[in-house]
């Protein structure tokens, strides 16, 4: 599927593109989504900045979605004075997934990041990932890892080991932690997944990651993450991640959607479902 159409199947808007066609083609593009952060989305934009400067050795571009903020979130956006950093945008708020599959038809990078716009598990040492994709076709930061530093709460430590585990055991998926929200990959592995997603919210990491596995049979690396977790999640929030889960496993292992569409033109799902 090509760029435009993954664009077209988000179905928002643009609502200013601000690549420039004169700069030259990034090496890396990290995608960052963000929704209502008001101002303060400033700073974490600006810390990304600073990390991949000093820890990346490669050119990049930070491409950052406004996922239909409703807040101040795109006007501060447009303080930011960086040739490198790319704001788009849509009015209506579609999920993370969405904007992520959205902000993909405008990454140049052959190296794509997924990232998420609070900047709360960004890794220390980048380049490891980085070179993870020389034996790898996607590198993800793991909690569930030797060596992994996460700082959260007891229930939310709680209900990120019962969701992996219900992860393990509803979609066989051989991943020790689907939800750190940092995940690296060969442009090429990328473009084969997004066009078999469906999901575009809570759960859209593990239809990726199932997709990528158990689809296209990606080589994916797990690596150490350095997380501080503050947000939580709600009862509605968590009942929406569980029918997402089954639904995902529905077109996995009873439908077979995954496997007969893999590399071939076809309509979006249309899920029993839409949030």
């Amino acid at each position: 599927m090509s760029a435009s159409a993954l664009q077209a199947s988000t179905r928002p808007t643009v609502l200013e593109p601000s690549i420039q066609a004169t700069l030259s083609v990034p090496v890396v593009s990290i995608v960052m989504p963000v929704y209502n952060e008001g101002p303060k989305v400033v700073g974490a934009i600006q810390k990304a900045v600073k990390m991949f400067d000093s820890l990346l050795f490669s050119s990049f571009e930070i491409i950052v979605v406004d996922d239909g903020s409703t807040d101040d979130t795109l006007s501060a956006l447009k303080t930011i004075k960086d040739e490198r950093i790319v704001v788009v945008g849509y009015p209506v708020n579609s999920g993370k997934g969405a904007a992520q599959i959205f902000a993909f038809g405008f990454a140049r990078g052959d190296t794509i990041i997924f990232a998420d716009g609070d900047a709360q598990a960004f890794p220390d040492d980048l380049e490891r990932y980085i070179n993870a994709l020389n034996h790898a076709d996607i590198a993800i930061a793991s909690k569930r890892v030797p060596g992994a530093r996460v700082n959260a709460s007891v229930m939310r430590e709680f209900l990120s080991i019962g969701f992996n585990s219900l992860v393990r055991i509803l979609l066989s998926l051989p991943i020790n932690d689907t939800q750190a929200g940092f995940k690296v990959f060969r442009r090429s592995a990328l473009a084969e997944i997004l066009p078999l997603i469906s999901v575009k919210h809570y759960a859209f990491d593990v239809e990726l990651l199932v997709v990528g596995k158990k689809v296209c049979n990606c080589n994916i690396a797990e690596l150490p993450a350095t997380v501080t977790l503050t947000s939580g999640f709600s009862l509605r929030h968590i009942m929406r991640m569980l029918l997402d889960i089954l639904g995902i496993g529905y077109r996995l292992r009873i439908k077979h959607w995954y496997q007969d569409n893999y590399r071939s033109e076809h309509e979006q799902y249309a899920p029993l479902l839409r949030w």
